[in-house]
């Protein structure tokens, strides 16, 4: 999933009348990968409909509808989308976003927030930054940060051993390997393996993959592929277990997960 970074890419803000805001609506038809790069300006990714993942080298986010993502100036990432998916992208200059978060987040988006994001990505494209705009934006800069802000991306590794394991287990999340074979890979002791694996990612192991396995069958749900085929692509044994940890950790089955996402 993570490959050894190249040499990223610059986005810069597009030039306009807006001091430290501009906003494009987003709306793609079909599956999309964006390779790594990064954005000099602080970027605000809200999904109205579909699904995206976000990968740092540190961490991967998925965003679901009415979810958002805030990701800082500077921080590398790719992307990639699973079929149709609409929303918007707000981009927020250097100095104003200096004083905010400089960690990626997670969000549900309120319907207030969405509103604006929607006004503002279609209003800013064609109208001078007027005081109408200035009290618009500024609505949507108090939502956006007084929203509650979620725990829910997959932090990965820093040490090399570990990251050899994550990757592995990113590529192919149905390996069925015991935690004695994974730190044999790392080349360390089990007792060592669990206890680096939890101080540098703050999840147990086996709580880390699991975790990997439900996103990768998000992913794969929300591009429409068959129930029983992601039930195994992630390692599962039954569609009654499968359905059971993705109801619990979701409050979907996935049937119900896919009709939420997929866009028709």
């Amino acid at each position: 999933m993570h490959a050894k970074a190249t040499v990223p890419n610059t986005v810069s803000l597009p030039q306009c009348d807006c001091p430290w805001l501009l906003g494009c609506p987003v709306k793609q038809t079909k599956r999309r990968v964006t390779a790594r790069h990064v954005h000099e300006n602080g970027q605000i990714f809200v999904v109205e409909s579909g699904v995206m993942a976000i990968m740092t080298p540190n961490a991967y986010w998925l965003v679901g509808p009415g979810q958002l993502l805030w990701l800082p100036c500077g921080l590398v990432h790719e992307a990639r989308s699973h079929g149709a998916i609409t929303g918007w992208s707000l981009y927020i200059t250097k100095d104003r976003s200096a004083g905010f978060d400089q960690t990626p987040f997670l969000a549900d988006s309120s319907r207030l927030l969405s509103a604006q994001a929607e006004r503002l990505t279609n209003h800013t494209e064609k109208t001078p930054w007027n005081a109408a705009t200035n009290r618009l934006v500024d609505s949507f800069w108090d939502e956006l940060i007084s929203i509650p802000r979620q725990s829910t991306s997959l932090p990965f590794p820093e040490d090399k051993r570990l990251k050899r394991v994550a990757e592995t287990l990113s590529t192919t999340p149905a390996d069925a390997r015991t935690q004695q074979e994974w730190a044999d890979m790392a080349g360390m002791s089990l007792r060592s393996f669990i206890r680096h694996f939890t101080a540098e990612t703050g999840l147990q192991f086996s709580v880390w993959r699991q975790r990997l396995r439900l996103l990768n069958a998000q992913e794969r749900l929300s591009r429409g592929e068959r129930v029983t085929e992601v039930t195994a692509a992630v390692g599962y044994d039954s569609l009654g277990a499968f359905t059971a940890v993705l109801k619990k950790n979701t409050e979907y089955t996935p049937s119900s997960y896919t009709q939420r996402c997929c866009i028709k």
